[in-house]
């Protein structure tokens, strides 16, 4: 009786695709189960603290290499840590701890819509379409970041002075020839939350604009170097505490005048290892702590060591100020919106105002729609008024004397 060859039966499409599915969930099942539970750890561990980022026993061994930072990479890289070591915030898809700021004045809160980090549902025009018709001397790259002008910390690389003595106010400052009439500059602040208003900013401000950008925001190396590239200087915003705004809506990065100087240090050193290639810093919010001289002082001497410039807009610091590299702006311009709408373009007449009496001004405003509008017809008419648009670090350096 001659054999039979067997045969693999004879299964539908459908069949075969559920038996690829149980395969695939078997998978997973073994993948989980021999992962020494880092992928449950990463989704549900919260972030409790900045010091928990990075303890002293391990600092060295999570730092992410230089070519991973670059890359846009955390900088703790938690697969190399221990299964129950604490985690970059960068990795966590929360929601920014600043838009929940609870403050009247707060600027990063619109009373018309939620603030979200990304804003990718709504229609916008390709990355890098140019809005704005931009001179190719303005529109001149700042420069890149320089690799002797960067300190490992326990958080990634952060500013310091050069061994050759460079200083990162200097070199990233914006190349700026100074014109005839008196000098207005104009920082526009909370950058880096919202894709479309973070885009429009970077494309349709004059490169003299210099732009701040939020430290909790997503996809900041990419931000910043196109700001860099589309010829803007860059500044990293500090938050901190406000006399009326809850502490914690802050974020765990934010310094805060209950909290000692090195608690605070740990924090500013988390902020400023964001991105890299900004000539300064600014305050978001902070009136109490700007006010408070054993809180402020600590920070103002670890700005000036790592050769910053920063700005305040709580009027905590002298405008004048000609020590080290802190200066006050002279005017804290509305962003405006609803029954507000009009304080912007008031506030930058007022601006103008000051430039024109003293010789400089130097203005600071938070990113929306309607600003960005008013920015963009507000400086187109600066040079008929016989006014030079100015970066801050040439407004800066022309207080100081050093142009």
């Amino acid at each position: 009786m001659p054999s039979r060859r067997f045969k693999l039966p004879v299964l539908s499409r459908l069949s075969w695709a559920w038996l690829g599915f149980a395969a695939l969930g078997l998978g997973v099942a073994v993948y989980s189960a021999n992962d020494g539970g880092r992928t449950r750890a990463a989704v549900a561990m919260a972030v409790e603290g900045i010091e928990r980022l990075a303890p002293p026993e391990r600092r060295d061994a999570v730092e992410a290499p230089p070519e991973r930072l670059a890359a846009g990479a955390p900088a703790i890289v938690a697969e190399e840590a221990a299964a129950d070591a604490p985690l970059d915030p960068y990795a966590l898809d929360a929601e920014d701890a600043l838009s929940g700021v609870g403050d009247a004045a707060a600027p990063y809160e619109d009373p018309a819509a939620d603030v979200i980090i990304t804003v990718d549902g709504v229609p916008a025009r390709a990355i890098g379409q140019a809005q704005a018709k931009k001179s190719a001397a303005a529109m001149t790259p700042v420069s890149a970041p320089d690799e002797g002008l960067l300190r490992r910390s326990a958080y990634g690389q952060i500013p310091r002075i050069g061994a050759d003595g460079r200083r990162p106010s200097k070199i990233y400052a914006k190349n700026f020839a100074p014109g005839k009439g008196p000098h207005v500059a104009l920082i526009v602040g909370g950058l880096g939350l919202n894709r479309a208003l973070t885009e429009r900013a970077i494309d349709d401000l004059p490169p003299q604009v210099t732009l701040a950008f939020a430290p909790y925001a997503k996809d900041l190396i990419f931000w910043t170097k196109r700001a860099r590239d589309a010829g803007h200087e860059i500044m990293i915003e500090i938050p901190m505490e406000n006399r009326s705004s809850d502490v914690e809506a802050l974020g765990p990065a934010a310094l805060l005048t209950s909290r000692s100087a090195e608690e605070n240090a740990q924090r500013l050193d988390w902020i400023l290892s964001r991105f890299q290639g900004y000539f300064g810093a600014t305050n978001y919010l902070g009136a109490k702590f700007s006010g408070d001289r054993d809180a402020i002082e600590p920070l103002l001497a670890r700005i000036e060591a790592a050769g910053l410039s920063y700005v305040d807009d709580t009027g905590g610091i002298d405008r004048d100020a000609k020590k080290g590299a802190a200066a006050s702006v002279d005017r804290l311009v509305d962003p405006g919106y609803g029954e507000n709408a009009t304080q912007t373009r008031r506030d930058l007449e007022a601006l103008e105002k000051t430039a024109a009496a003293g010789g400089d001004a130097l203005g600071k405003t938070y990113v929306y729609d309607a600003t960005l509008d008013d920015i963009v017809e507000w400086t187109a008419s600066l040079e008929g008024k016989g006014l030079t648009l100015a970066p801050a670090s040439a407004v800066l350096a022309l207080r100081a004397g050093d142009r």
